[in-house]
């Protein structure tokens, strides 16, 4: 089971891949305050994970509120980051999902596995869930939606090409 936080949640809806990562790696909680990120919005990726939570392929969960103002304090997160973060039990979660760059430097420093939208682009590969061509496209099109460097576009390029 994973945590996800809303960038990435949507990032993989708006590339089609949301469903079929839950599919082959299991489910995702979130929090109330990532749910309400996504559903005040009135897309079909917003609908889409609204779907996947009545199904429950993706579960609400509350977070630890102290944990949380103790984030808040002491990071620049969003509440929806930070919320994540406190979710996230290493006994019961294999990673946290993340494309925002706060909570990616915060896993770095408390040692907390994390992966991107594209990094999971390139496990799907690995596990032959995507052929390269397809992750290759999947990559390009997330580039296309998220804020990545040419650097973090390259890198994962290269990745998706071994």
């Amino acid at each position: 089971m994973f945590v996800s936080n809303t960038s990435t949640l949507i990032l993989l809806a708006k590339v089609d891949l949301l469903g079929q990562f839950i599919e082959n790696f299991g489910k995702i909680e979130i929090t109330g305050e990532v749910s309400k990120e996504f559903s005040a919005k009135d897309s079909f990726d917003a609908k889409f994970i609204s779907r996947l939570i009545e199904e429950k392929k993706v579960i609400v969960k509350k977070a630890e509120s102290n944990m949380v103002s103790g984030i808040l304090m002491e990071f620049s997160l969003d509440k929806g980051e930070a919320t994540a973060f406190a979710l996230f039990n290493e006994k019961r979660h294999k990673a946290i999902l993340t494309d925002d760059y706060e909570l990616i430097k915060l896993c770095m420093l408390r040692e907390v596995q994390f992966l991107s939208a594209m990094a999971i682009v390139v496990r799907m590969k690995e596990k032959k869930i995507l052929s390269k061509e397809e992750a290759l496209q999947k990559i390009n099109e997330l580039n296309s939606y998220g804020r990545y460097s040419r650097e973090l576009l390259d890198f994962y390029v290269s990745e998706v090409k071994k």
